[in-house]
């Protein structure tokens, strides 16, 4: 199954010695979960449940209630945004609800007669509660106390999918963390302040949700790659100048691996070769024959060029997306 799309950065790479002739793109690709949660088949639902915890200990109303609340809301959407995205429920059309439940919990685990309040107003088989959550921010400043340089965060949460039929625990997770957003400047070179504590609290909050969400079901993950390319030096009509365009403009990495590899031979210089059968094993990895694309790698490091580090690098790669691609095989079976 094709779900490689390449998106074409007009960057060049800094920072290696072959400068002039490395590109970036950026690949989308499928990354599998830590964990099997069942949402049912194409004609069940699957509900995110929100749990605010109104009380303490004490029986007593949270002085935090609204703050909690609004931290919640934005885990549960999180959750929400990134389960929507993942093929899983794009593909099989399964709806995802956020439903909010003034049931005391305090850091405890879902009541069956709650789920199944839940499943008979939704129809689901898999619900998500958010049982416990607790974001401390506070800033780091520069030396002359006068402007924040990084925004310290600190999390605690505690979130569970649980079978709706079983009323058992599919996944448990309990995340603690601390996290630091720095001042930065944009691309514009316009100073970006630390983030507002309540502005750090809530981007921890979507990350908490995003995060726990991956965890449970195979997503989208943006990666980058390296293409070898230099336009000075290939003519128009040269094969190194039809395979890239194919690749990165017609994304037919196919006809772009067979110029590449007729032009080979072409190459006067180990250099130059190493590079071919680098974007030979990209065109392999873009065709989902992760096993071709090592083999390549491994005949351009016998050359012995300057991008033997990045060939040992890109082995590892391709080693983890095959076993990646066992595990979201197994998932998908």
């Amino acid at each position: 199954m094709k779900r490689i799309v390449i998106l074409i950065l007009c960057a060049i790479c800094t920072g290696i010695t072959f400068a002039q002739t490395a590109e970036i793109i950026e690949i989308q690709l499928l990354s599998p979960p830590e964990d099997k949660v069942n949402f049912g088949e194409n004609d069940k639902n699957a509900a995110i449940a929100a749990i605010h915890y109104y009380e303490n200990e004490n029986g007593k109303k949270s002085e935090l209630f609204t703050v909690d609340s609004i931290l919640i809301n934005t885990v549960a959407n999180g959750i929400k945004e990134t389960l929507e995205s993942s093929p899983i429920f794009e593909y099989a059309d399964i709806p995802v609800f956020n439903i909010y439940s003034d049931t005391t919990m305090i850091n405890s685990d879902m009541p069956k007669d709650e789920l199944d309040i839940i499943a008979e107003q939704t129809g689901a088989q898999a619900v998500i509660a958010v049982e416990f959550i607790d974001i401390n921010a506070q800033y780091i400043f520069d030396k002359t106390k006068q402007r924040p340089l990084v925004t310290d965060v600190n999390f605690v949460v505690k979130i569970n999918a649980y079978d709706v039929e079983t009323g058992n625990k599919a996944m448990k997770y309990t995340g603690k963390d601390n996290i630091m957003i720095p001042a930065s400047y944009d691309e514009d070179g316009t100073y970006v302040p630390a983030p507002k504590l309540e502005d750090a609290r809530r981007i921890t909050a979507e990350m908490i949700g995003r995060d726990f969400a991956k965890r449970i079901i195979p997503t989208w993950e943006t990666v980058e790659r390296l293409i070898f390319y230099d336009s000075y030096y290939d003519s128009s009509n040269s094969k190194l100048r039809k395979a890239y365009n194919s690749a990165t403009k017609e994304h037919d990495w196919s006809t772009a691996a067979q110029y590449w590899t007729d032009a080979i031979d072409e190459s006067r210089t180990k250099s130059r070769q190493a590079q071919i059968m680098y974007n030979i094993a990209l065109s392999c990895e873009m065709l989902e024959n992760f096993n071709l694309a090592i083999k390549w790698l491994e005949k351009a490091k016998e050359l012995h060029t300057k991008i033997d580090e990045n060939i040992d690098e890109y082995i590892n790669i391709l080693k983890q997306r095959i076993e990646d691609k066992e595990k979201l095989d197994e998932y998908f079976k």
